[in-house]
C-alpha cells in the first residue's frame, strides 16, 4: 500500500472519534449528503490521492486510478470514463464503499477493495486470469458521441465548480448540451480504424531467473562472489534478452502489458480532445458568474486574482480589483491550455517586474533576472531605519536614493557597504540618533581628561 494520509490508519488501530473525523475518506462521507461541501470534500481527496503512488507493482499511474478500478471492479460503481477521469458512479460508490469499509473496522479504503478483490469480489464474482489472446478489431463508422442532460449536467457542473466555485444555471447546462452536440456533428468524419492488440508479459526487473549453469572465469573454473556463493547465468529468452520473474496482480493472477497497434483512416481530425478542451474552457469563460464579488467567486478565478495580487504586493504595485482584473482572469480560464495559460501569467509578471524596475533603476539587474523587489527592499529598509533609528519607508527620500543609485561610471546598481554607510553619514538625520550623540560626548570627555592639569 501507498504511504499517504489517504492509508494511513491500520485496520488494528481502535476507530475512535476523534481518529474517524480525521480522516480524509470518512470527511468526505460526512458530507455526501451535502451536492456543494460534498464536492468540494472530494477535490481535497482527489488531489490528494493523484499525488499519491499507486500500491507496489501495480499497473496504475496513482492512488486515485488505482482506487477508481477497484471501485468499478466490485460494482461499486459503473462509471463509463477513462481510468483517472471521474465519473459521478465513481463518487457515489465511494461512498458507499468507505461505509462498508468502516462497518469492518477499516478506513484504508484501497486496502479493503483490494482484499475483497482477492476474496472473490463483490457478489461473489472470482478473480480471473487475464485473457492474452491476440485481439483483431476492424470498424468504420461515424462516431458521434453526442452527449445527453445527464453528461453535460455531469461535466459543464464539474468544470464550473472548479473555474468558479460557483454551479452552472440548468439554463447554461441545456445550452452547452446542444452547443457541443452541434459542434460534434459538424466536426465527425468517417473513420475506418484497424487495431491488433497483444499482450506481453510484465517482468519484475528486480528479480532475474538463473540456469544451474554457473558463470566461469577465464580458466574455466565457476565465478564466485564475495561470500564464496557460485555466481549463476540469468535465463535468455529466444531473442537474447535477460528473462525476469513475471509480476502479478494483487488478486495474484500474472501480471500483462497491452500493446496495441492501430491504423486509423478518416476524413479529418474530428473534434479532437484538444479542441474539446477549448470549447469547455471558452463556453465557461464565455458564461461567468455575472457577480464578481470575490466573497463568492472561488475556483480557478480566485487563485488567479490571489496570484495577481501577490505579484503586485511584492512589486510594489497597487493591487487592482478584482472587477478590474476580470477581462485577463477570463482570458487564462478561457485558453483550454495550462501552457499558454502560464504563458500569458509569465508575461503578466514580466510586465510588471518592468514596472518596478523604471521606478527603482537600482534593481533592474535583480528584477529582470526574474526576482521580485520585496526581499531586496525590506533589506534597506531595515538597514535605513537602524541606522536612523526610526522607521524609512520606500518614499523615503533616502530610500529612492539607495533605490536608484548611481556609481561614478554612470550605472545604476544596488550600492555595497561603504557607499551605503556613505549615503547614511550624509542624512542629517544621522546627527540627532543616540549613536551619533554619545560619540560626541565621548569624544568632549576625552578631550577634557586631555587637557586636566595634574
Amino acid at each position: 500500500m501507498a504511504d499517504s494520509v489517504f492509508q494511513s490508519i491500520s485496520s488494528s488501530v481502535l476507530l475512535n472519534q476523534e481518529t474517524l473525523y480525521a480522516d480524509p475518506y470518512v470527511k468526505y462521507l460526512a458530507l455526501s449528503g451535502d451536492p456543494i461541501k460534498s464536492a468540494d470534500e472530494f477535490n481535497r481527496l482527489y488531489a490528494g490521492l493523484v499525488g499519491t503512488a499507486a500500491s507496489s507493482g501495480s499497473k496504475f499511474g496513482n492512488a486515485f486510478e488505482e482506487l477508481q478500478a477497484l471501485l468499478r471492479a466490485n460494482n461499486y460503481s459503473k462509471g463509463k470514463s477513462a481510468i483517472g477521469i471521474v465519473d459521478a458512479s465513481d463518487r457515489t460508490g465511494l461512498a458507499t464503499a468507505i461505509q462498508d469499509a468502516l462497518a469492518m473496522g477499516q478506513t484504508d479504503v484501497i486496502q479493503f477493495l483490494t482484499a475483497l478483490s482477492a476474496s472473490g469480489g463483490r457478489g461473489g464474482t472470482k478473480v480471473k486470469q487475464q485473457d492474452t489472446t491476440r485481439q483483431f478489431v476492424s470498424t468504420v463508422n461515424k462516431a458521434l458521441q453526442l452527449k445527453d442532460l445527464g453528461d453535460a449536467t455531469r461535466e459543464l457542473t464539474d468544470a464550473y465548480m472548479l473555474a468558479y466555485n460557483n454551479a452552472p444555471t440548468e439554463e447554461m447546462i441545456t445550452n452547452f448540451q446542444k452547443e457541443w452536440n452541434k459542434e460534434l456533428k459538424a466536426q465527425t468524419p468517417s473513420t475506418k480504424s484497424d487495431a491488433v492488440t497483444k499482450f506481453v508479459p510484465a517482468y519484475n526487473e528486480k528479480k532475474p531467473i538463473f540456469t544451474k549453469n554457473p558463470v566461469l572465469t577465464k580458466n574455466g573454473k565457476p565465478k564466485k562472489d564475495a561470500k564464496g556463493n557460485i555466481i549463476y547465468q540469468q535465463k535468455l529468452d529466444k531473442d537474447g534478452n535477460p528473462v525476469f520473474e513475471q509480476l502479478r496482480n494483487a488478486d495474484g493472477s500474472l501480471k500483462y502489458k497491452k500493446v496495441t497497434t492501430t491504423k486509423d483512416v478518416a476524413e479529418g481530425m474530428g473534434f479532437t480532445a484538444e479542441e474539446q478542451q477549448a470549447f469547455m474552457a471558452e463556453y465557461i469563460a464565455a458564461n461567468f458568474p455575472g457577480d464578481w464579488d470575490t466573497k463568492y467567486i472561488g475556483g480557478a478565478a480566485k487563485n488567479v486574482y490571489d496570484a495577481i495580487s501577490e505579484i503586485n504586493r511584492n512589486n510594489f504595485e497597487d493591487v487592482p480589483t478584482f472587477q478590474a482584473m476580470s477581462p485577463f482572469i477570463l482570458k487564462m480560464i478561457g485558453t483550454g491550455n495550462s501552457e499558454v495559460a502560464n504563458t500569458i501569467f509569465k508575461k503578466y509578471v514580466d510586465d510588471t517586474r518592468r514596472r518596478t524596475a523604471s521606478r527603482f533603476m537600482s534593481l533592474a539587474e535583480e528584477l529582470n533576472a526574474g526576482n521580485d523587489a520585496k526581499p531586496i527592499v525590506d533589506k534597506y529598509i531595515d538597514l535605513a531605519s537602524q541606522a536612523m533609528e526610526t522607521y524609512i519607508d520606500i518614499d523615503d527620500p533616502l530610500m529612492k536614493t539607495i533605490l536608484n543609485y548611481k556609481d561614478e561610471k554612470g550605472n545604476y546598481r544596488l550600492p555595497n557597504e561603504l557607499e551605503i554607510s556613505n549615503l547614511f553619514m550624509n542624512d542629517p538625520r544621522m546627527a540627532f540618533t543616540a549613536k551619533s550623540k554619545n560619540e560626541a560626548v565621548n569624544v568632549a570627555q576625552s578631550l577634557a581628561n586631555k587637557l586636566q592639569i595634574g
